[in-house]
């Protein structure tokens, strides 16, 4: 579809006006009569055009100001464009981190048809009580608090028309990148398109309560036994795209530094907490908060720290786990070689020079190599790598990117709150722990633990069960050829099989216990004799598996 035929429809084309407009009066009409858009604006703008004088205010200012007045899509992307100094200039990075998520709040009256026609219910027959008054409100909706039963929850509605509207945004962003990469070549190099298509994906799940929803309830089972993080429940009886009910949190915002002082809250280690739970998210399970700023930090009167609003969320699978811990390891370290090995093996689709890449990362690592680690801050680093991520056009994934802006952030909220907290301690600290060997033994051997009576069970049930089907399928004469021979062998091949599954946990579980005992003080003969036991073990488990092959194929 050309923008002809996209601005045929009346909301498109007032948008267009809108957006043509808004950019020619921050300075950038150049630019608009250059991709033939100069025709949407009056002729007193494209006379101003003609005239423009040289601005006094820097383009990443203007562009800032300018998504900041075309509303919550440019704001939306202009948030996620901070997110990705791999592909866009320092400046201009720097410039939309300041962008401002404020918008009119809606009147109540538009917000209650919304929960009713989602919920099929009157709002009363629903909820015991309702605060007309939003206790927060940001583009994509607004929280209220409110009551089901005696339980108090929050409840987050979507603004009413913000899908319609982003929708039509991004298609007219889609048709506007094209016209600049047509006519300004020299845009390619910022990936405009590959940019609107990343925020349509990020968008379109933020949109989806539903999905929050998911991510929420995920990341509260990975921290059901965690006592340091509260994760709210999810009423997910109440819960929809549009209308999300939650468990109300009651905590001190994070910012709120008097109201956490005059509760005589230790600041200091609520902010250790808080590291580490966000590097037990990333490096254990994989998946994390990454909007951290401290309205969504919230300190409960026993100092836990609870986590709200889970819109935007990373996710690290393990090849990105190894990756990034093995990065961290190498600034730990001040190993730039390694380093640099590493960043090209996240960026695989890369043709950056290995060799200037790694002398850039030494003229990094030797700043604070010898400086005292209560000196050492992480975001100066990561700064720096993010710097020449954009240099050398390093293509890392967003998660990734996303990663070290949450690390970033997490440091200078602590740096305001704690002057004297050193990340950069705590973290080695911490990714010690993450990188010993006994750590992920310990882990292995939890989770094996708890499911080894499942498999037991399993593998006690299961040859019966089999046995049970298969002879219900040949009473009831199904469409299923079974002679009495190949019946009695199959039942003998299950039963053989679920043996095996049995014995291969066993010994999985001896292995995993003498490699834990080695890191204790018990006698050597101990964990001697576990290895010994699960290797007489996996010998028969092999003559078995090869006899059982043998007999067979004899039969």
């Amino acid at each position: 579809m050309t923008l002809y035929e996209l601005i045929k429809n009346h909301q498109h084309r007032d948008r267009l006006k809108e957006i043509v407009q808004v950019f020619s009066s921050q300075g950038f009409g150049y630019l608009i009569s250059r991709i033939k858009l100069s025709g949407h604006l009056p002729f007193t703008q494209r006379l101003k055009i003609r005239i423009a004088k040289e601005q006094q205010t820097s383009a990443p200012v203007r562009l800032r100001l300018a998504f900041e007045q075309l509303g919550p899509t440019f704001i939306k992307f202009g948030q996620l464009l901070s997110l990705r100094p791999d592909l866009l200039p320092a400046e201009f990075v720097a410039e939309f981190e300041k962008m401002q998520d404020k918008v009119p709040i809606i009147p109540f009256s538009k917000i209650q048809p919304i929960i009713e026609k989602e919920l099929h219910k009157p709002l009363k027959k629903i909820f015991s009580s309702f605060n007309q008054e939003p206790i927060a409100s940001a583009s994509i909706a607004q929280v209220y608090k409110a009551k089901v039963g005696k339980e108090i929850v929050a409840v987050k509605v979507q603004r009413p028309g913000i899908k319609e509207l982003i929708k039509v945004d991004i298609e007219l962003m889609y048709k506007i990148a094209e016209l600049l990469e047509k006519y300004a070549p020299e845009l390619h190099q910022y990936h405009l398109r590959l940019l609107i298509h990343e925020f349509e994906r990020w968008t379109i799940k933020e949109l989806n309560f539903k999905i929050e929803a998911h991510y929420a309830q995920r990341i509260a089972e990975n921290n059901k036994n965690y006592k340091l993080v509260k994760i709210p429940e999810i009423y997910t009886k109440y819960s929809t795209e549009l209308v999300l009910v939650m468990e109300f949190i009651e905590g001190i915002p994070l910012h709120d530094i008097q109201q956490l002082q005059n509760k005589g809250i230790n600041i200091k280690k609520v902010l250790k907490n808080g590291f580490e739970i966000f590097l037990k998210h990333v490096f254990i399970d994989g998946l994390f908060h990454a909007d951290p700023h401290p309205g969504n930090i919230l300190v409960m009167k026993s100092g836990r720290t609870a986590l709200i609003d889970f819109g935007i969320v990373g996710q690290f699978d393990r090849k990105l786990k190894q990756d990034t811990l093995e990065l961290f390891r190498t600034i730990i370290n001040s190993d730039y070689e390694d380093a640099a090995t590493i960043l090209l093996r996240i960026s695989p689709n890369t043709t950056a020079d290995k060799e200037a890449l790694t002398a850039d990362l030494k003229e990094i690592f030797e700043q604070f190599h010898y400086a005292p680690i209560k000196d050492i801050q992480v975001s100066p680093i990561l700064n720096d790598i993010l710097s020449l991520i954009n240099k050398y056009q390093l293509q890392v994934p967003l998660e990734f990117v996303l990663f070290e802006k949450t690390l970033i952030t997490l440091e200078g909220t602590a740096l305001k709150y704690e002057p004297n907290l050193n990340l950069f301690k705590e973290a080695k600290s911490i990714l010690d722990k993450f990188l010993d060997p006994t750590y992920f033994a310990k882990q292995i051997l939890h989770k094996t633990s708890s499911r080894i009576s499942e498999y037991k069970e399993l593998a006690e049930v299961f040859p019966g069960t089999a046995l049970e089907l298969l002879q219900k399928a040949k009473q009831f004469k199904l469409n299923i050829n079974v002679e009495d021979k190949e019946f009695r062998d199959l039942t003998m091949e299950i039963e053989r099989s679920s043996g095996n599954v049995s014995l291969g946990v066993i010994i999985a579980a001896l292995i995993v216990a003498s490699a834990l005992m080695m890191q204790t003080d018990v006698s050597v003969y101990a964990y001697s004799a576990g290895f010994s036991i699960a290797g007489i073990l996996a010998l028969w488990l092999i003559h078995r598996t090869l006899f059982m092959k043998v007999k067979s194929r004899g039969d």
